[in-house]
């Protein structure tokens, strides 16, 4: 459970059943990923990993698992992106190479690993990526790091609030087909839906 859910007792799980098989399936992997990364070496997988924790301010391992899988997922799909900014990297450079400032990064500022710094230190880190306050400047010479953290948190971001339990936590109720949404107006909800009083 998250340490800032208003439904604690919500568990949007609960209503599978009421999903059609192909929305069950897809919904049901995520909240068992299988880590098989095909882009990122497992030391990038663990930096990633522990960036997307400070990003979300999330510490839960089968969370993180998939939204490190998913961006694995994209970085190796042969599929292009819609539209970039000019003068960014395409995204599997970006990735990579802003995976490398950041631990760069916290080598300049702090003289060990990302994964090895208290909470407090790998927020500055991230903010000074985030900021393009940067140190090292080699590290940083193929790509701007504001343009690597605007990418990563939009992807990190879109895939944190695909996850149930994040469901769970703002008290989504999950997909509405084929059952939908009755009691759509101002301040009602639905019985099977959230309820803010904790309850379920």
């Amino acid at each position: 459970m998250a340490k800032h859910s208003r439904y604690p007792a919500y568990d949007v799980w609960e209503q599978h059943q009421e999903w059609d098989d192909h929305t069950q399936k897809i919904v049901g992997k995520r909240r068992t990923p299988h880590v098989t990364h095909q882009f990122f070496t497992e030391t990038e997988a663990l930096l990633l990993q522990t960036v997307v924790s400070v990003l979300v301010d999330d510490h839960r391992l089968e969370v993180l698992t998939f939204v490190t899988q998913h961006l694995d997922d994209s970085a190796a799909s042969p599929i292009g992106e819609s539209q970039r900014k000019v003068g960014v990297p395409p995204k599997k450079e970006l990735y990579r190479l802003g995976l490398a400032g950041v631990e760069a990064e916290s080598h300049s500022m702090y003289k060990v690993s990302f994964v090895a710094l208290k909470p407090e230190e790998q927020e500055r880190v991230l903010q000074a990526v985030e900021s393009g306050n940067t140190q090292n400047g080699q590290a940083w010479s193929e790509v701007a790091p504001a343009d690597f953290f605007k990418k990563l948190l939009h992807d990190t971001v879109g895939a944190y609030y695909s996850h149930p339990l994040v469901w769970s936590d703002i008290g989504y109720g999950g997909p509405a087909y084929p059952r939908g949404y009755v009691r759509v107006e101002k301040g009602l909800t639905d019985p099977w839906e959230a309820k803010a009083n904790g309850n379920g």
